[in-house]
């Protein structure tokens, strides 16, 4: 390999991971805005079990839908079905996005305001979106 084509294969890999990084940190930063400052409408996926208090052997993956923000909490409500899969997770947030599913009105979660963050430090809280955004 030349000594050109070396250099410009470097340039290129370089370009593509500094675009990854860049795309990385604003999903990232999108999500941690979700959390500083929701809305009713937010979705997030999240490890529902722990939300719930009831930590599974097996991770249990969801989508809810903030309802409602208060001050010190807000009330989100669960998708209707849930998964060990946390690809299948990542598909059924896109189909939320799009309106396509359906949640489970008798069942609420309740977070503080407070823990948002914490939550999606520890990876209970994977991913917040807002879909108008």
């Amino acid at each position: 390999m030349s000594t050109k084509m070396y250099k410009l294969s470097v340039a290129t890999l370089a370009l593509l991971a500094a675009l990854a990084m860049l795309l990385a940190g604003s999903f990232g930063n999108r999500t941690r805005q979700c959390l500083e400052d929701p809305s009713p409408g937010d979705l997030y996926m999240a490890r529902i079990d722990a939300l719930r208090g009831t930590r599974t052997e097996v991770p249990v993956y969801g989508v809810m839908r903030v309802e409602e923000v208060y001050r010190d909490r807000i009330m989100a409500h669960p998708a209707t079905h849930s998964s060990a899969s946390k690809r299948r997770a990542y598909r059924d947030l896109e189909k939320a996005i799009a309106d396509e599913i359906a949640y489970d009105m008798s069942r609420s979660i309740e977070i503080a305001r407070d823990d948002l963050l914490g939550l999606h430090a520890r990876g209970i809280i994977v991913v917040a979106k807002d879909p108008g955004a």
